[in-house]
């Protein structure tokens, strides 16, 4: 049986891109775990669907039911 092996330079990577793309996939995990709690179904499709009211105060309300 033969193997179909590259070699990283073969592919066009040397030792500071593959860094790099160390760098940015770790950021991408950390980000993702730090986001994944807030992307709930319910929580994304009620600022999808809503229109959301701003407050004086600089908060926004997302009301339940939408009033067309």
């Amino acid at each position: 049986m033969y193997c179909f092996l590259l070699s990283f330079t073969e592919m066009g990577l040397s030792f500071p891109i593959i860094i790099i793309l160390i760098i940015f996939g770790g950021f991408f995990l950390v980000s993702f775990f730090i986001t994944s709690p807030n992307m709930d179904t319910k929580g994304l499709l009620r600022v999808l669907y809503s229109k959301p009211i701003r407050k004086p105060d600089g908060t926004v309300e997302y009301p339940e039911s939408r009033n067309n």
